[in-house]
């Protein structure tokens, strides 16, 4: 590559040298030829060939030998005419001798410079960059690898200080300590950083190697480099993803480790710290130092076993950090195989799993608890997904529904387990559910296999989990007991109900001997005036006709009243039936109308004419307003000094209820008795026994009604209910 560097200029010397070559040759051979001095001339014709020789190739070297042999022996045959004395031939044999021996060594000398040559020829070939320069850093050798490498031709590298031309700096000593290493040792080798010619930076594997003298002197530093820019780059880029990496698994909420093939820890992760842990060399099993006693076993025969199967471990186990606690952890920990399927190495990660255990341990004691109180309440959990009919049920479930445990829980099961007067219920409320209703409430009877009566109560309401699908969500209860207490309930209020009415009864003898006296004497008088007309001369029959007409009438009467009687006494089951309010408000008003008389209680009715039409039972709702119209009359027993009014008001309440009201004008009812007014056994009469209104709610109650009063101390009371209606008619009267 030098070579080739100096090629303009050699071409251009080796002109100017062949030049003055002959004209030495030229001024030689007409000395000796044309002039007769007397001294070997010739020898100059070394001088051409050691010209021609520096500059020009062998066989050039060899023809110009040669020719100057010519010359010499043309110029001695020339000089002397044929005439060959000793001298002169001796000295032309010495000029031979001289031309021949500098041809040889000019010659030998050339074919060095042309092994030379090849050598640094071959040297361009290398990739590497090869550079030689002197003991004061001047460059004197520059090939082709180092013009690629740092972007400088030889020719403007040659004599320039390497180190100051590329900037050079060494990673772990400067470029003075590089060059005393070289000499006292022979070599270096090392990395370097340097800069191109262009101002990129590379970084570069050099190798120095001394060169001496024969004495030892050292004369120049031979320094071969190769380019590790790229792998440096490679390192870097992987240096910075293994930090990354690192910084990753340290980040990782785990534990994380890896072993040997034979179970021997040989990394841990930034976690391990807050435990106090720290791999240290020759540690087998770092386990026992941090497991609980009490699952140090288990685990140990986990970890041998996968071990010694290669295959994956999973196991829990507590784990004691720095501070002495122990926390749950979920060990796991799998194998990395080579290409023949043999383990090479383990990684494992260790995963705090102390919050889930806790939460665990919450659910199952919450479950647990759950289960106790659905089982204690007799309230069973069902969640079903339309329109898939997907169900599940809790095991108080089952046992509601007498069903095994194992068995796939179906809306068709509970249709089997239904009572048969029940199913169209249960099926009714299946297809509430598919249709997407918000909220189901239905109640319903199981007919066991043994024969036993359940009675449940289902309540659920429309859910969207998190998964999306349309779910209901219900408690199933057993309402058995409840419905049982409810009815022996209703029996005792339906005898206490009888007690009262007949305990009533006695109370009102005295207008019920009247309303039925009544009518009997108007049955002996329309007898006795029937006779008196028969009895004539001439019997007039059409007074005859009107009085027995009269007797049927006044008979009608009396049996109407004795049979409202024999009702009120009678005991049996309510029995609802459609009626109308305004004429049982004025049966009983009729019942009441010889003591309504005996207490000079002037009564007023508002339009008890139209209808107001209540599916009740008659006798119930009678004994109703019998009660609160005897309460009214009491409580005016006391009124001196101005009228004793009861007035009896009924209309419709709003569009589906009907309401009567009894109004007296009585001394009221203080504010902390009406608190107390329908409570059992409360009273404010002395010889009462404070059931009567308590009932009353009961009666109103069970007919889907209400009973409230409104009353003002010293200024009288309302006492009112209202009742659903049946069918409402107006009719004008």
């Amino acid at each position: 590559m030098i070579f080739d560097a100096m090629l303009p200029g050699r071409v251009i010397g080796t002109r100017v040298l062949y030049l003055v070559a002959a004209a030495i040759a030229l001024a030689v051979f007409v000395i000796d030829a044309f002039t007769m001095i007397d001294i070997a001339v010739a020898v100059l014709y070394a001088t051409v060939v050691l010209l021609v020789a520096s500059a020009g190739s062998r066989a050039v070297t060899t023809n110009v030998a040669w020719g100057c042999v010519a010359l010499t022996l043309l110029g001695f045959s020339m000089s002397h005419n044929g005439h060959y004395p000793d001298s002169s031939v001796a000295r032309c044999v010495v000029s031979l001798l001289a031309i021949a021996t500098t041809s040889m060594l000019a010659l030998r000398n050339q074919a060095s410079n042309d092994m030379l040559r090849k050598q640094l020829d071959m040297l361009d070939l290398t990739h590497d960059a090869i550079v030689v320069y002197d003991m004061n850093d001047r460059i004197t050798f520059w090939n082709q690898g180092a013009e690629q490498l740092y972007g400088w031709t030889a020719q403007q590298a040659m004599g320039q200080p390497l180190h100051a031309l590329t900037q050079t700096r060494a990673m772990t000593m400067s470029v003075d300590e590089i060059r005393r290493e070289t000499v006292q040792h022979g070599g270096w080798s090392g990395e370097l950083q340097r800069v191109r010619k262009d101002g990129a930076t590379v970084f570069i594997s050099a190798r120095c190697t001394l060169w001496r003298d024969d004495r030892g002197k050292p004369l120049a530093i031979l320094a071969t480099s190769n380019d590790i820019t790229a792998r440096m780059q490679m390192e870097a880029e992987l240096q910075r993803q293994q930090d990354e990496l690192r910084a990753t698994i340290d980040a990782i909420p785990g534990m994380v480790w890896s072993s040997s093939r034979d179970g021997c820890p040989d990394y841990m992760n930034r976690r391990w710290n807050e435990y106090g842990v720290k791999l240290k060399a020759g540690t087998d099993d770092i386990w026992q130092s941090i497991v609980h006693p009490d699952d140090l076993p288990a685990m140990q025969a986990a970890w041998r076993e996968a071990v010694g199967t290669g295959s994956a471990l999973e196991t829990t186990a507590r784990i004691r950090r720095k501070d002495g606690v122990y926390r749950w952890m979920h060990i796991g920990a799998e194998p990395m195989r080579d290409a023949h399927g043999d383990i090479v190495r383990w990684y494992g990660v260790n995963t705090d799993i102390e919050e889930h255990k806790q939460t665990q341990q919450a659910l199952q004691r919450s479950e647990a608890f759950l289960s106790d109180a659905q089982r204690l309440s007799r309230t069973g959990s069902i969640g079903t997904r339309v329109p898939e009919c997907d169900m599940w049920w809790s095991e108080e479930t089952y046992r509601i529904l007498d069903v095994p445990r194992y068995v796939m829980p179906t809306i068709d099961l509970i249709v089997t387990r239904a009572h048969p007067d029940d199913i169209d219920i249960v099926k009714r409320m299946h297809e509430r559910a598919m249709r997407g209703e918000p909220n189901i409430d239905s109640k319903f009877r199981l007919l066991l296999k043994d024969g036993a009566v359940k009675y449940v109560h289902y309540v659920a309401h429309l859910s969207m989990p998190a998964s999306e699908k349309v779910e209901y969500v219900g408690a199933l209860m057993d309402v058995t007991d409840r419905v049982k207490a409810q009815q022996a309930l209703d029996r005792s209020t339906a005898e206490l109900a009888h007690v009262t009415r007949v305990t009533m009864l006695g109370e009102m003898a005295a207008s019920i001997a009247h309303e039925v006296t009544q009518p009997l004497a108007a049955i002996v008088t329309a007898g006795d005036a029937a006779t008196r007309w028969l009895n004539r001369p001439r019997p007039d029959l059409d007074e005859v006709g009107l009085s027995i007409g009269n007797m049927t009438r006044d008979a009608k009467r009396a049996t109407g009243i004795i049979r409202q009687i024999r009702a009120m006494a009678q005991k049996r089951d309510p029995s609802p039936t459609p009626l109308d309010l305004n004429a049982l408000a004025r049966e009983a008003i009729e019942l009441l109308r010889r003591e309504l008389e005996a207490h000079s209680v002037e009564v007023e009715t508002d339009n008890l004419q139209h209808v107001l039409r209540v599916c009740v039972d008659r006798v119930q709702i009678q004994q109703v307003i019998i009660n609160l119209m005897m309460n009214a009359v009491q409580a005016m027993s006391a009124v001196t000094g101005r009228a004793r009014r009861l007035k009896v008001v009924t209309h419709r309440f709003d569009a589906g209820h009907a309401q009567l009201r009894v109004e007296d004008s009585g001394t009221g009812i203080s504010e902390a008795n009406s608190k107390r007014l329908f409570s059992p056994f409360f009273t404010t009469r002395k010889d009462g026994m404070g059931m009567g209104l308590s009932i009353c709610r009961s009666i109103v109650e069970a007919h889907g009604g209400r009973i409230w009063a409104d009353s003002q101390e010293g200024e009288g009371t309302t006492m009112q209910f209202i009742l659903p209606l049946d069918v409402v008619v107006s009719v004008e009267s």
